[in-house]
């Protein structure tokens, strides 16, 4: 009976043992690093610990796998030597081979679940708090088993070279981006700061074509304009800059800043010629970051975006830029453009030709797959797809929608009126 308690004993331990190397294993590979780091420069040992392990893990994996299979076999054996002791004592025929057969689906059974599972459950539920409590009798194991460690690790750098991925271990921005959709998920982080960390991401593939704002679109001065209508457009528009040009808008000269222009006005100057700003010319291919880059070195906040033939395009401001990263920035004078899409009793969708053709496109579902040069607006789509200006009640049909011009301008259209039809009506028809 001694001998049976003894065995008892030495098996719980081993699966004491087991549970823990389980349980270590779990923790390590999925403890929150910034956390612990956050510990470890606050002066917590124990994270530290955990920090200095985590920058040698592949030696502590060996130690743990080592360990765990060192007690999960002893722990098989000593099952054994009981079962058949047990069943002999007994005097039950053929002991041996069926304590055999009882110890291993025992132990297989007690491994599984005390010694595989539930410890890994609890480990990775609270990874931190059990890495950071078992990292002194890592710290000890990782130097008690260094032989084997040293043996196994050299076969394991083996395996890694004989077997070594031609994938790089950088992440891409898809990658990235998916990251952050599971933080924001799993509740790590916030939807306003997963926006934030997204446009970050997506940032440097954004260029200034992109972004500009349509060379219809931009309120400019020619050198020749009167003071008297200058003031004029200032206090209209309530822009701080406004482009200027010489001959057209094909040739911006300079850029002319309100409070220049008012302190010139004021001073009863007929002339803006000493206050036009240089400008800064940009290709539409620029990238935001270089064209930041660029402003901030200019020490000028807008850019006059040019083509291929050195014609306006369009500009883009400091703000723009800003905006791409944390999204629209209104003051006081701007003008909050509301309603792009208006849902009307009959069932159709009013659209204002001035939102983003992709956004545009996720409203209604449609998939774009092929790789032609799509325009940034509704407009330019509409221009693109009639390859004539419009006129008020023209319409036309793409994919499964039929479109209707409703508003135009003298250069644009303003508004369409958007039906989505339905399988049914497409059969119908």
């Amino acid at each position: 009976m001694d001998d049976s308690i003894g065995y008892i004993i030495v098996m719980i331990i081993l699966l004491a043992l087991s549970a823990f190397f389980s349980a270590t294993e779990t923790s390590y590979s999925t403890f929150n690093r910034i956390k612990v780091k956050n510990l470890a420069q606050n002066g917590n040992k124990r994270a530290e610990t955990v920090m200095k392990l985590d920058e040698k893990y592949d030696k502590l994996l060996n130690t743990v796998l080592i360990g765990n299979n060192i007690v999960n076999i002893a722990l098989s054996s000593i099952a054994t030597l009981f079962f058949v002791k047990l069943l002999s004592e007994a005097s039950i025929s053929n002991a041996q081979s069926l304590g055999a057969t009882l110890s291993t689906v025992a132990a297989t059974v007690a491994v599984l679940i005390f010694g595989e599972i539930s410890p890994k459950v609890i480990a990775k539920n609270n990874a931190d708090k059990v890495a950071l409590a078992f990292a002194p009798i890592v710290k000890v194991l990782l130097i008690v088993l260094v032989p084997l460690s040293f043996i196994f690790g050299g076969w394991s750098k083996l395996m890694i070279k004989l077997f070594k991925s031609k994938d790089n271990d950088t992440y891409t921005e898809e990658e990235l981006i998916t990251i952050v959709d599971e933080a924001e998920e799993d509740g790590a982080i916030e939807a306003e700061e997963g926006e934030l960390i997204r446009s970050a991401i997506e940032f440097a593939d954004v260029s200034a074509g992109d972004i500009l704002t349509p060379r219809v679109d931009v309120c400019a001065i020619s050198k020749d304009e009167s003071i008297e209508n200058i003031a004029k457009i200032f206090i209209e528009n309530a822009y701080s800059r406004l482009p200027v040009y010489g001959d057209d808008m094909d040739d911006i000269i300079g850029v002319l800043h309100e409070k220049d222009f008012f302190v010139a006005y004021h001073n009863n100057n007929k002339t803006i010629t000493k206050h036009i700003k240089k400008p800064v010319h940009v290709s539409e291919h620029i990238k935001l970051a270089d064209l930041l880059q660029t402003l901030k070195s200019k020490k000028s906040h807008m850019a006059i975006v040019v083509d291929e033939f050195g014609g306006t395009m369009g500009i883009v401001t400091m703000e723009d830029i800003i905006e791409e990263l944390i999204g629209d920035v209104f003051d006081e004078h701007d003008e909050i453009v509301k309603d792009e899409y208006k849902e009307l009793p009959d069932g159709r969708i009013a659209v204002k030709c001035s939102a983003d053709l992709d956004n545009f496109f996720e409203r209604f579902d449609i998939v774009m797959t092929d790789e032609e040069d799509m325009p940034q607006t509704v407009n330019g789509f509409i221009m693109k797809e009639l390859e004539a200006f419009p006129q008020i009640g023209d319409s036309f049909k793409f994919r499964n929608l039929e479109i209707e011009i409703s508003k135009t301008g003298s250069k644009r259209v303003e508004e369409i009126l958007v039906k989505v039809i339905t399988e049914d009506e497409e059969k119908e028809d």
